[in-house]
């Protein structure tokens, strides 16, 4: 991987990202990548799908489809071997929910997408309110992901010049791609704190803080800036998007010092000062928790809530994982609304059922 020159002018930095697969090209099959967009031209008489086609077609058909809601009578419709015949549709055409003939097709394309996910390292995600198929962006493993942070917090990006690179992933042969990734603004200016030794001034929460800034990192989807409060005395750590914006032509994030300022000191762990899994820091006597997740709901429960997967059927996934804040644990389970159910241990089922009887009560 090749980190290039951090570019743009916008709330959102481009990088310009070159990815080499390992020879079995494990993160894009070649199939997949020359369907064409004209999906209706691409599949239009074709019958007798087999398994294997039938599976990249609707792979083809999420990403041509990417950016619109896709529903189970559009894939119904559009991509070969999933027959529908029989099925009771509403007066828009589309298939009429929860029905017998619906549950068997969402079944059939949700096995798919295991595989898809599986042999092929293509995800996409089921909405269950909407009830809708959506095609995640590229990604990272999680090595690349703490690379390109770690360029991003410590180095000068360099790399092609300023053309654009053209749409996400956007081949340019078979041996590399060029990925276009997204970070805040305020990245640029934190980043180079960083690797200069230079504190910063900025506003938060109606003051204005001094920092210095010692690394970046990220939890979940948000940004956050970990240092030094010489104020305070103590670390502190802020998420970018909740720094203050000034007026037009002024800059967030100001030098408050000479470069060089300060060093990292050696006991500061980036790995530790972003780490704010409540299940990480939590003082409740641990537990080795097991929660049945249904298949459609499993990537958001692995992201938002963490743990291994232990098993699985067609219908659902065992995560185990451990847990040391009993009352957060909880609400993200209750959250899934019915879709992740603790089996053990005892203390955090009865922990769910006792806030879901006193829920009830209290209605």
């Amino acid at each position: 991987m090749t980190f290039p020159r951090v570019t743009g002018a916008s709330t959102q930095r481009r990088i310009l990202v070159t990815l080499r697969p390992h020879t079995h090209n494990r993160w894009r099959p070649a199939n997949v990548r020359r369907c064409p967009l004209d999906w209706g031209v691409a599949v239009a008489g074709r019958t007798g799908a087999s398994p294997a086609e039938r599976i990249l077609d609707l792979a083809a058909y999420l990403k041509a489809r990417r950016g619109t809601q896709v529903t189970l009578s559009d894939i119904c419709s559009d991509v070969p071997g999933y027959d529908d015949t029989g099925a009771p549709r509403d007066d828009h055409g589309e298939l009429v929910a929860d029905t017998r003939e619906w549950e068997t097709l969402r079944k059939k394309v949700a096995r798919d997408l295991k595989d898809l996910a599986e042999q092929w390292n293509i995800h996409a995600d089921w909405d269950e309110g909407a009830k809708t198929y959506m095609l995640r962006p590229a990604f990272f493993t999680p090595d690349e992901r703490a690379a390109l942070i770690a360029a991003a917090a410590t180095v000068d990006v360099r790399g092609p010049g300023e053309e654009h690179p053209g749409d996400l992933g956007a081949a340019v042969d078979d041996a590399y791609a060029q990925v276009v990734v997204g970070v805040p603004d305020l990245v640029v200016a934190l980043r180079n704190a960083c690797a200069t030794g230079t504190p910063v001034l900025f506003r938060h929460g109606g003051h204005e803080r001094v920092l210095q800034p010692f690394a970046l990192g990220q939890w979940q989807t948000h940004w956050y800036v970990a240092g030094w409060c010489p104020d305070a005395q103590a670390m502190r750590r802020y998420r970018l998007d909740r720094i203050e914006q000034p007026d037009a032509g002024e800059a967030a994030i100001t030098p408050a010092g000479d470069p060089e300022s300060f060093t990292v000191p050696e006991w500061f762990r980036a790995d530790l000062a972003f780490d704010m899994d409540p299940n990480s820091w939590g003082h409740d006597a641990a537990l080795h928790a097991r929660v049945r997740v249904g298949l459609d709901h499993l990537p958001a429960f692995l992201r938002d809530v963490g743990g291994v997967v232990d098993g699985r059927t067609d219908e659902h996934a065992d995560v185990v994982l451990t847990v040391r804040h009993y009352q957060w644990t909880r609400d993200r389970i209750l959250g899934f609304r019915g879709h992740a159910v603790p089996l053990e241990p005892p203390e955090l089922v009865a922990l769910v059922r006792e806030h879901l009887t006193a829920t009830a009560g209290a209605a």
